[in-house]
């Protein structure tokens, strides 16, 4: 083989490596940035699923819907989508519980930081959360005004969340 034949074999494959790779590049950016209230729209009530990312992985719950009435009398039906965050960090491993107050058209309203997986809402009854606490069921309604902050009667307020970096 010549020079020029072993350098053109070797370019054409540096050339099929780099459009491998950016097409492996997209495809991972592209995976990363499905939301957690988008992923739940292929979802049945009460069901759940999992979501890799590049900053860790999240279950995502969709426990169906809820009718709200906003304080001006106007009915809402909201999504209620809670995601469970594995973030892993240089320094270890940190996690996020949130709940998605999401439209019909899958746009969210407001996003609550729950703290802690043993606080998002396991079942929606009659119209209202489930939430269990030390082994009890208790039901909640959603609050009369969507503000910053969202209380569950018998445990605790919670503020709206900020969403790690996608």
């Amino acid at each position: 083989m010549t020079d020029l034949s072993v350098y053109l074999r070797t370019m054409r494959t540096f050339f099929i490596a780099c459009i491998f790779c950016i097409g492996q590049t997209a495809f991972s950016q592209e995976a990363d940035t499905v939301l957690f209230w988008q992923f739940a729209a292929n979802l049945a009530v009460n069901e759940k699923g999992d979501l890799q990312h590049n900053w860790g992985s999240e279950t995502v719950h969709y426990l169906g819907t809820i009718k709200w009435m906003s304080p001006s009398g106007k009915e809402l039906e909201l999504r209620i989508v809670s995601s469970y965050r594995r973030i892993t960090k240089a320094n270890g491993f940190n996690d996020q519980s949130v709940l998605a107050l999401v439209k019909a058209n899958h746009t969210p309203v407001k996003i609550y930081d729950l703290v802690s997986r043993q606080n998002l809402p396991i079942a929606i009854k009659e119209n209202n959360l489930v939430y269990s606490v030390n082994g009890a069921e208790i039901a909640s309604a959603l609050p009369a005004k969507l503000a910053e902050r969202f209380c569950v009667d018998g445990l605790n307020c919670f503020e709206e969340a900020t969403l790690i970096q996608q």
